[in-house]
């Protein structure tokens, strides 16, 4: 899935590029054509990322984000993005700030987001979440939850060995892995403060003592967990995306192992504020 937070904010501890231009995300979707991805991962909260995927958006199965927590109810929201998007429907509605709402609140959204899809606005919902607590809350609230999407890297182990993912891959739910490559300090080395972690360094002296380069390392640790469904992935230039597309099959075949990350303070951008 093609992630488009960078299209409406200079997304990403590494991103130099900024927010994107109308030259970049024109030559960003002909690459991803090529490659042959046809879902998109984009949010209300991306700027205007949504009415700038307008021009591709009713050839492409399409994931956006609702708030709970907002004065708008989420019915109105998510007409608002199927105005910008200039489609009907979308694949799949998510609510962005799951983790943020009390349980009554995420009771009564969960219902609300239920009515939401009977009325064809979306086919699927479900939620984004940052740690199994959420998947959990997400589990008690929904009479079916049809996609979660979280956060999954090499460094980042939180959910291997819990038991709500054996429930939620049992119960058809698709898994949608995203920070794949924690906003670019996994794809490269570079000189950002956190990428000079311990824990990131080693996780590229282990790619190129394994003889992969870190995007295969990274793409590898996700292709290894056989929960995942799908894998969302941000660029700044169809010259990265071509890099990933190209090193999406070769992951299939690496199994190298990794060392997770027990810092908070790295594997969640939420503490990196």
């Amino acid at each position: 899935m093609l992630g488009t937070a960078q299209w409406g904010s200079p997304y990403g501890v590494t991103n130099e590029r900024g927010r994107l231009d109308d030259s970049d995300l024109a030559e960003i979707m002909a690459a991803a054509s090529e490659a042959g991805i046809e879902r998109v991962d984009t949010a209300a909260g991306y700027g205007d990322a949504e009415a700038r995927l307008a021009p591709w958006a009713p050839n492409l199965d399409i994931t956006t984000k609702v708030k709970a927590d907002s004065p708008v109810p989420m019915l109105d929201q998510a007409r608002e993005s199927l105005n910008l998007l200039g489609v009907e429907s979308v694949r799949t509605l998510l609510i962005h700030d799951w983790f943020a709402l009390d349980s009554a609140r995420a009771a009564a959204a969960a219902r609300e987001l239920a009515g939401i899809r009977d009325l064809g606005i979306a086919s699927e919902i479900g939620i984004s979440g940052y740690e199994p607590t959420d998947l959990e809350t997400a589990l008690t609230c929904f009479d079916h939850l049809d996609a979660v999407q979280v956060p999954v890297n090499a460094l980042d182990s939180r959910l291997d060995q819990d038991p709500v993912l054996a429930e939620l891959t049992a119960g058809g739910t698709r898994i949608q892995a995203r920070s794949v490559f924690l906003q670019g300090l996994l794809a490269a080395q570079t000189t950002v403060q956190l990428g000079q972690h311990p824990d990131v360094v080693h996780f590229h002296t282990a790619c190129a003592e394994a003889g992969i380069s870190s995007i295969e390392g990274a793409l590898a640790a996700v292709r290894q967990r056989a929960w995942v469904s799908e894998v969302v992935i941000g660029v700044t230039s169809s010259q990265e995306l071509g890099e990933i597309a190209s090193a999406w099959p070769a992951a299939a075949d690496q199994t190298p192992t990794f060392s997770p990350s027990h810092d908070l303070a790295l594997i969640d951008p939420r503490n990196w504020a």
